[in-house]
């Protein structure tokens, strides 16, 4: 359900936030929301790390058999159930894969103004490529596809330009209360988890935001 948020609502631009983890099967359908608002309305999404495993190792860790199964396995029927066009590409991970890597490899696209299509080109990686997101050649080909420079991306990651940034950017999703993925910051009102598209189009408009097109019109 969509809650007021108590930060404060940015006038120009209006603020679209999606915290996530790329680990996390409801961000990845839960990405295509951002690419929707995006091309529906005069906005620039801005993707934030909420790290779920900071426990995990680089090499990633090995799943509990009993407790992972049982809750992957409840989370695929899911997703088939609300989101069947993704869930017929998607494979889980055969592991926990450690996120930080590839949220340093965000705050890059961020810089260079690819942000969204970068994140949206990682998730494919993970859920559909069946990659590991901690292999810098793995981000190395999803900054590719998203049109960003691979070589350069790798020796920011190998040099750790970005390391206390994120830890960072991380830190702030901490301390903005954020407790589970994803979650979206619409202007002041926030939305958590998966939701109808439909949801964000009436926060938008009770915020005072139209699509494109109708905006256009009006202003006509």
């Amino acid at each position: 359900m969509a809650n007021e948020s108590g930060a404060e609502q940015s006038k120009n631009p209006f603020r679209v936030v999606m915290f996530a983890d790329f680990i996390c099967p409801y961000c990845y359908i839960g990405q295509e929301r951002m690419e929707q608002l995006a091309r529906d309305y005069d906005v620039r999404p801005v993707w934030r790390p909420h790290w779920l495993h900071p426990e995990t190792p680089p090499e990633g860790a090995p799943f509990h058999q009993n407790v992972d199964r049982e809750r992957a396995r409840a989370t695929a029927q899911w997703l088939k159930e609300m989101a069947p066009e993704k869930a017929a590409r998607m494979r889980f991970p055969d592991k926990m894969q450690c996120s930080f890597f590839a949220f340093q490899a965000v705050e890059f696209a961020q810089d260079r103004g690819d942000a969204l299509p970068f994140t949206s080109a990682v998730y494919d990686a993970l859920w559909v490529e069946g990659k590991d997101i901690a292999r810098i050649a793995t981000l190395q080909e999803a900054a590719q596809k998203a049109g960003l420079d691979a070589e350069e991306m790798g020796r920011a990651l190998r040099e750790r330009r970005y390391m206390e940034r994120t830890m960072n950017a991380v830190a702030a999703a901490r301390k903005a209360g954020v407790v589970s993925t994803p979650t979206y910051i619409l202007g002041r009102i926030a939305i958590k988890g998966w939701h109808y598209y439909e949801v964000f189009q009436t926060v938008m408009q009770r915020q005072g935001m139209l699509p494109r097109q109708q905006s256009g019109s009006e202003k006509g």
